[in-house]
C-alpha cells in the first residue's frame, strides 16, 4: 500500500487535532499552536520554509476551521488533558513545540504536563505571550467588552481582517471565537510549575503592544536548561508582519534542536 501524502493522514487516535501526517524522514517534529481567534491555518507556508528536516504539524483547536461544528473547550484542564492524550502518539519521537499568543499559554501547560510524566519537548518555543507568572495580556475583563470595542482592539492589535467589518455574520463569529479563547485563557491559572527541564525559546515582536520584550524575557526564571530572547521586527504578529525574518530565525533554532 503506497504511503499516505502529508494532509491525508486516515483518522484515528491522535488525529483529531492534527490533520496532516508527519513525514517520517524529518528529524525532529514541530507542534504548533495557534493564537486567540485564530486556527490552524495560521502557519500555512512554514512547511515549506523550515524545509524536510522539520515536520511542521499545526494543532486545530475545535470550533474553527475543520471542526467548526465541535463545541469549544473553555476549560484549560481539560484541553491539556484532551491534548496529552490526543497527541500522544506524535510525540514518541523527537519533537518540540511553538506556540503564539494564547498557543504559547497552552505549549507552555502541555509542557509541564509531558515533564510530570517524564516526557517534555525537546525545546519549547513561545512568541507573543508574557511569562505565566505575570499578567496575560489581556486581562479578563477584555472578554466582556461591547462589540465595537473588542472589533477596534483587534484591528488594532492585528488580530482581525479589516475586511470582516464589510460581513456582519462573519464578524460576530469571528468575535464569539474570541471571547470563548479568552476564557480558555483565563480558565485555569494553574499550579506553580516546576521549572522546564528543557531550552525555552521565546520570540517577541519588538512593537507589539500587548507584550514588552522584559515580560518576554521573564520566561528565563521557567527553565532549568537555555534560554533565549529573540526581538523580531513587528507587533503582535510579528509572524506576518516579518514572516521572511522570523521564520529564518525560527529555521536556525529548530536546526540546533534537531542536533
Amino acid at each position: 500500500m503506497p504511503r499516505s501524502p502529508v494532509g491525508t493522514l486516515a483518522a484515528g487516535p491522535g488525529t483529531r487535532y492534527v490533520m496532516a501526517a508527519p513525514d517520517r524522514r524529518a528529524r525532529l517534529r514541530l507542534l504548533c499552536f495557534h493564537h486567540a481567534g485564530g486556527a490552524a491555518s495560521a502557519f500555512a507556508g512554514w512547511q515549506r520554509a523550515l524545509g524536510p528536516d522539520v515536520a511542521v504539524l499545526p494543532v486545530q483547536l475545535p470550533g474553527r476551521e475543520g471542526r467548526i461544528r465541535e463545541p469549544r473547550l473553555l476549560d484549560m484542564d481539560e484541553l491539556v488533558d484532551e491534548l496529552d492524550d490526543q497527541l500522544g502518539p506524535l510525540l514518541a519521537g523527537p519533537h518540540a513545540f511553538y506556540g503564539h499568543s494564547m498557543g504559547a499559554l497552552v505549549a507552555y501547560r502541555l509542557a509541564c504536563r509531558r515533564q510530570e510524566a517524564g516526557a517534555p519537548p525537546a525545546a519549547l518555543l513561545l512568541g507573543a505571550y508574557p511569562a505565566p507568572h505575570l499578567p496575560t495580556a489581556l486581562r479578563d475583563e477584555v472578554q466582556h467588552l461591547p462589540d465595537d470595542e473588542l472589533t477596534a482592539l483587534l484591528l488594532r492589535i492585528g488580530g482581525m481582517s479589516p475586511g470582516l467589518v464589510d460581513h456582519p455574520l462573519w464578524m460576530s463569529a469571528a468575535l464569539s471565537l474570541f471571547r470563548d479563547d479568552l476564557r480558555l485563557c483565563h480558565s485555569r491559572p494553574g499550579p506553580a510549575a516546576e521549572p522546564l527541564d528543557c531550552p525555552v525559546e521565546v520570540f517577541a515582536g519588538t512593537t507589539d503592544p500587548l507584550v514588552a520584550s522584559s515580560d518576554a524575557a521573564a520566561w528565563r526564571r521557567h527553565t532549568r536548561a537555555a534560554f533565549r530572547l529573540h526581538l523580531v521586527p513587528g507587533g503582535h504578529f510579528f509572524t506576518r508582519d516579518s514572516e521572511p525574518v522570523f521564520l529564518s530565525l525560527l529555521s536556525s533554532v529548530l536546526a540546533a534542536v534537531a542536533r
